[in-house]
């Protein structure tokens, strides 16, 4: 094998395994707290609403308390979204400080994702009782996926993962493939990323700029834009809610 398909592969390897152990931790963390934890917030809710609510179909078209065939959907839709999520995470991680990572990358997501789920009128934040309680997991859900991302692609970036030791790295990227239900916006955001590792992998003089004190604050003002902008959103839908 010539050197230089040795360090195309290298070069390959290298990108491929961080990129697929992030996506190993935002499907784990999507499926379980995303999916499965967004279905047992409307169970509890739907103990502590009226009952003749039961049977009702929900904003996004699920039956309220019923776990059916669109409960798996949901599992598959949050398991893609997490995916999507942990890609991101992947992407400016190097601007949040390393110790706090988790919880403020927990508290971005929990900012969009509530003003994204939480919607004024409908049913979900109409009908179900009690409101306050309802708001509340839908923002403490979307932190926990944040927090929980961060924590589990932290610990499978480690040199010593077994993303690092072995080819698993392989089968992660099989969970990538989901992409293509989002359509182009899906595909965009996965070659986006493979591209960015790929430089940063062949070119570290550019890498080492995405990371450089400039742009890591121009990163993080627009992190904190992102926060500002969709938290008064969220907190306009919170106050017409309730």
């Amino acid at each position: 094998m010539s050197t230089g398909t040795a360090t195309l592969k290298q070069d390959l390897s290298g990108t491929a395994k961080p990129v697929a152990a992030v996506a190993v931790a935002g499907a784990l963390t999507g499926a379980v707290i995303g999916g499965i934890g967004g279905r047992l917030a409307m169970f509890v809710l739907r103990l502590t609403s009226d009952p003749a609510l039961r049977g009702l179909n929900t904003d996004d078209d699920f039956t309220i308390g019923i776990f059916s065939g669109a409960t798996l959907f949901l599992v598959i839709v949050t398991t893609v979204l997490g995916i999507i999520g942990a890609l991101v995470y992947l992407v400016v991680r190097g601007w949040l400080p390393e110790r706090s990572r988790p919880w403020l990358f927990g508290a971005l997501t929990g900012i969009v994702g509530g003003a994204t789920v939480i919607r004024p009128g409908g049913v979900d934040f109409t009908l179900l009782e009690p409101l306050g309680l309802a708001v509340a997991m839908f923002v403490v859900l979307p932190t926990a996926y944040g927090v929980a991302t961060s924590l589990l692609a932290e610990r499978f970036l480690a040199d010593n993962s077994v993303f690092g030791r072995s080819r698993a790295w392989i089968a992660g990227l099989v969970l990538l493939l989901p992409l293509g239900l989002f359509g182009v916006a899906g595909l965009a955001v996965l070659a986006l990323v493979l591209a960015a590792v790929l430089v940063g992998r062949a070119a570290p003089a550019i890498a080492s700029r995405w990371n450089s004190p400039p742009v890591v604050w121009i990163g993080r003002v627009g992190l904190v834009a992102i926060a500002v902008v969709w938290s008064t959103q969220l907190v306009r839908d919170a106050v017409d809610i309730l």
